[in-house]
């Protein structure tokens, strides 16, 4: 493996040799198939090449659409592609091709949706079910593959979801719609990235389950920058959700087209397309109880016609906003405190409300001091108190943010313009910003205290918390104290900006179809605080309490007043990932030289990329360190990328087909890489077809993976060791300990490998009556060397196994999380303990399960039913947290403080439009089965976190012709979330990236086009 100067260099072990012959003769397999292939077919038929090259103009993925809306659609068998419908007739949800196909040539009839509308939907479906067997089928470009093919004789598994269903659910944010998605389980997402600085108010899909690196996210087949905060995923409240049509979900990895980094699959976000008219769009929802409401505004208007005018331009803006929720306002969330099943998320005993104190205890001259709570039993002035473990503490779940409040603005404007020589032009700019501001609820502090302070405890207010080595405190010298600030509210914000200006050509010439396209993408991040952020050296001048401030009762006016001189507010940091594209592909017909009724066809393509990372932290981030303990550092690094690649599609009889595709890659800092697939169909029976896939994927450490500096902070949860849960208690592992939060060392790590992986998929089609379709997909894939941060709760849970990952302070401990500004100035400090939770290369995950897909239709006199289920169930999720550690399980577990891995989930619609297409109404369920919790109840037993299931209903009404009026109900039951004692989110009682906290809410929609 070649290497750049300043990048690590591997030796070439004995696996490491047979794994590049294996690549060797990969290689070898996969391009004496495509020349043998390619060179029978064109010798067969050459010249019939010539005359079919030009039927049908194919462009990448995503721009297939602009080919589809120049003509008239084309007429297709019910059996065989699904109608679209209008969006107060059609589906709520997912329509999934029971074919696998793109239904993007539907899908981008935008201009003519709602005229549709006023058909008879039943008698434009029959008439469709009874077409022509024969008829031409129109030819699209499915996500993930290069080459145009009739929409039912696709082989790729693709779920596809409209804009307009999506809406009818009120639905405004695609954050929203990728939780619709049954294969998508996100960790992340902007409600759990309350109080952390690691996600910049981001949220991430995650496909499988297999982490949001691994889910390759596009917008109009063309990738987006990344966070520039996380490094490894797109961010999506960057992608404006008025301005897509639809969204297509390739769940198969490794794509040869887009990137062997697809590892879990890919999603492409599809914009509308030739649109020529205008429309508003206004949306409100009001949940039932006090939080969390919002609005949605959005504009559309296109004008110009491709087939007619030679030109389309289309503008489409939009502003979204979201209020606070905070924990307080739902009961299940209210103080993220029960004992009894194992949650018991607080401050820990020198974050309590009164304050507490280290007493001057030594022996033989060593520190060795009790801990001490002032005001105990009273509390006085603790808003968020619990007792139970004998002082004052603090409740931090009780005071934060359930879902921040949020706004969002975003355009995009395209203008296409056919050129001569049958090609096409087109420029398209997009730009979207989303800030979100966040409540971590109060500060904790701890500082030395003077005896002169005229707030230095006595022995008499004094209670000893848990084992103390004298009857009463040893006062008199300098003690350490300890609190929680309960007038304290620490505000901090993201503000994310996307832009991406994309200008391509296709067009259709000698036989060849071509696509070429320059992508230049940014997002750019600000990190902010704006309030609750101290400067210690006020509170604290040379490292010693002011006197002027009281850690143990109400301040006076004067120590108030300089408490809040103390707060600073301004950018923490700012920064930006910029990625430069150059790309390009083409397919050619090469002739039928099996007699199978289709040519053969070739695709050929290459990418060159540059991806830069530029991120600096401000002054007033070395100022508040200690306060935030956010580094005053610096990420810079860049990656240039090279890749050609190929795919040969063979049709080897009219009912079997086999495609091959590889890619190259070459990386400035990895050097090179080969993966293929290879991938066939096969359709014994006009009913039933059969597919399937195997490819590997190579995914190279992101940039911020590789150059994030060392971050020191506090962790989420408790540290919870052996011994804790049965009070045997050690030197790192004591009662105070087991109580409270720690601190970890994260950051990035250069010496990182990439990761590689193997997919596997078959499944097949069955269409046993007219419009009734079944699929049944499985899936495999293999991550090797996946990189992550190892769970604290896993560090914590196996010291023996983990003592690397240990940095114990001088009194052979870890340091709590409200010590740290005292023990911990610099986590190099000798009196500092903590873990380490750098990025590593673990063990691996492998997962397999099935994707399950139902949908019929019926039409009656009173108008058209249709009945849809898409569901996914995880049949294993072995997971190996660590090189050389065991396999677990994970298949309904909690993943190691990460997300759930559900066993089943599925999204069920119901829904029914009136003969005039006048009336609409449906209703969607989405359910999640329980799964077993991140700890155990306080008698010792599993802990399930219940099933989750949802029921949202909606009615839609057309009163005119141009205006559409929906109203719906999100969570109509009302049902709360389940309950959850995870610890890994500031948020507790439940888990907020499997359950919505907002519960009951009403949504009003209306729609006017301007036909």
């Amino acid at each position: 493996m070649s290497e750049s100067s300043g990048t690590p260099s591997y030796v070439l072990t004995t696996t490491t040799k047979k794994r590049l012959r294996t690549k060797t003769r990969r290689r070898l397999v996969l391009a004496t198939l495509i020349v043998i292939g390619g060179a029978v077919s064109l010798a067969a038929q050459a010249q019939q090449s010539g005359s079919t090259a030009g039927s049908a103009q194919s462009t990448q993925g995503d721009q297939n659409t602009q080919s589809a809306n120049a003509a008239q659609p084309a007429q297709t068998n019910q059996k065989t592609q699904k109608a679209q419908k209008e969006p107060t007739a059609k589906s709520p949800l997912i329509a999934q091709n029971a074919q696998g196909a793109n239904q993007s040539a539907a899908a981008d009839q935008n201009a003519g949706a709602d005229q549709a509308a006023g058909a008879d939907q039943s008698a434009g479906a029959d008439q469709a079910a009874g077409a022509d067997q024969g008829q031409q089928l129109q030819e699209v470009v499915v996500t993930g593959s290069l080459i145009a093919r009739p929409a039912a004789e696709t082989a790729e598994a693709i779920t596809t979801v409209t804009t307009d269903s999506l809406k009818a659910m009120g639905i405004s944010t695609v954050e929203q719609a990728l939780a619709q998605i049954a294969t998508n389980q996100s960790t992340v997402t902007t409600q759990s990235s309350v109080s952390s600085w690691a996600y910049g108010g981001g949220s991430f899909a995650n496909l499988r389950g297999l982490g949001d690196s691994h889910t390759l996210v596009l917008l109009d087949g063309q990738r987006l920058a990344n966070s520039v905060v996380t490094g490894d995923a797109v961010d999506l409240n960057g992608i404006p959700l008025a301005a897509i049509d639809h969204i297509e979900v390739l769940r198969e990895g490794a794509s040869s087209l887009y990137g062997s980094d697809a590892i879990a699959g890919v999603i492409n976000f599809i914009t509308k397309k030739n649109y020529e008219n205008g429309e508003v769009d206004l949306e409100g929802t009001e949940p039932q109880d006090p939080g969390g409401a919002g609005g949605d505004a959005s504009i559309t208007w296109g004008k110009g016609s491709v087939a007619s005018d030679g030109y389309n331009f289309m503008f489409a803006g939009n502003y979204s906003k979201t209020d606070e929720l905070t924990a307080s306002q739902r009961s299940f969330a209210s103080t993220g405190f029960n004992p009894s099943l194992g949650l018991e998320n607080q401050n820990g005993p020198m974050g309590t409300w009164p304050g507490s104190y280290l007493d001057d205890y030594t022996v033989g001259g060593v520190a060795m001091p009790n801990t001490w709570q002032v005001g105990y039993p009273a509390c006085t002035g603790n808003p968020h108190l619990t007792e139970y473990f004998g002082n004052c503490a603090y409740l931090y779940s009780a005071a934060v943010d359930l879902i921040p409040p949020s706004d969002q603005i975003s355009g995009l404007a395209s203008f296409t313009k056919t050129l001569a020589g049958n090609n096409q032009l087109s420029l398209q700019y997009l730009y979207s910003r989303f800030e979100v501001t966040t409540w971590g609820g109060p500060q904790t502090y701890s500082f030395v205290m003077d005896p002169s302070s005229p707030y230095y405890p006595t022995a008499a207010e004094s209670t000893c918390y848990g084992t103390c080595t004298t009857a009463s405190p040893v006062l008199g010298g300098p003690i350490t104290a300890g609190w929680t600030d309960p007038n304290n509210n620490r505000y901090e914000g993201d503000v994310n900006t996307e832009q991406r200006v994309l200008l391509s050509l296709t067009g259709s010439n000698g036989g060849w179809d071509y696509t070429g396209a320059f992508d230049y993408s940014v997002n750019h991040n600000v990190l902010d605080v704006s309030g609750g952020y101290a400067n210690y050296a006020v509170l604290a001048p040379g490292g010693v309490l002011s006197p002027l401030i009281n850690p143990f009762g109400a301040q006076s006016a004067a120590g108030q007043a300089l408490i809040n001189s103390a707060y600073l507010n301004g950018d923490l940091a700012t920064g930006s990932l910029q990625l430069y594209s150059l790309n390009g592909n083409a397919t050619h017909p090469l002739g039928d030289a099996f007699g199978a009724g289709r040519p053969a066809t070739l695709g050929i393509g290459f990418d060159t990329e540059y991806q830069g990372i530029n991120f600096a932290s401000t002054g007033l981030a070395q100022t508040l360190y200690t306060a935030t303990y956010y580094p005053p550092e610096a990420i810079s690094g860049h990656r240039n990328t090279q890749a050609v690649y190929t795919e040969l599609n063979v049709p080897i009889t009219r009912e079997f087909e086999i495609t091959a595709s590889d890619r190259e890659d070459r990386y400035s800092d990895f050097g090179d890489t080969n993966n293929g697939k290879i991938s066939f169909r096969y359709q014994p029976f006009h009913i039933l077809t059969f597919r399937g896939a195997a490819s590997t994927g190579f995914r190279a450490p992101s940039l911020v993976q590789l150059y994030l500096p060392q971050i020191f902070g506090a962790d989420a949860g408790t540290m919870d060791g052996p011994g804790c849960a049965s009070g045997v208690y050690t030197t790192v592992f004591t009662y105070s300990n087991c109580t409270a939060q720690g601190m970890s060392l994260t950051g990035g790590n250069r010496t990182l490998k990439p990761e590689t992986s193997e997919n596997f998929d078959f499944g097949f089609i069955v269409e046993p009556i007219s419009n009734l379709g079944v699929t049944v997909d499985y899936y495999r894939v293999v991550l090797k060397d996946e990189i992550q941060q190892i769970p604290d709760s896993v560090i914590y849970g196996n010291p023996t196994e983990f003592a690397n990952y240990y940095v114990l302070n001088s009194a052979g401990t870890l340091t709590q999380a409200p010590e740290a500004n005292t023990a911990c100035p610099t986590y190099t400090a000798s009196t500092c303990g903590y873990i380490i939770q750098t990025y590593q290369n673990t063990g691996g995950i492998s997962t397999n399960g099935l994707d399950l897909s139902a949908d019929y239709t019926v039409h009656t006199r009173v108008g058209q039913f249709r009945v849809d289920l898409e569901g996914t169930l995880v049949t294993q999720y072995l997971l190996q947290a660590y090189t050389n550690g065991p396999e677990i399980n994970l298949d309904g577990w909690l993943n190691q403080g990460f997300q759930p891995v559900i066993k089943w989930s599925h999204t069920f619609t119901l829904d029914w439009a009136s003969p005039m297409g006048v009336w609409g109404a449906g209703i969607e369920n989405r359910f999640l089965s329980d799964y077993t919790d991140q700890y155990a109840s306080e008698a010792g037993q599993p802990l399930h976190v219940a099933n989750y299931s949802l029921w949202n209903p909606y009615v839609s009404w057309k009163p005119i012709n141009a205006l559409t009026v929906m109203f719906g109900i999100r969570n109509v039951l009302n049902t709360n979330p389940p309950f959850s004692n995870q610890i890994e989110n500031w948020q507790a009682g439940y888990n907020p990236v499997f359950s919505d906290p907002t519960g009951r809410a009403f949504y009003l929609r209306l729609k006017y086009q301007f036909l």
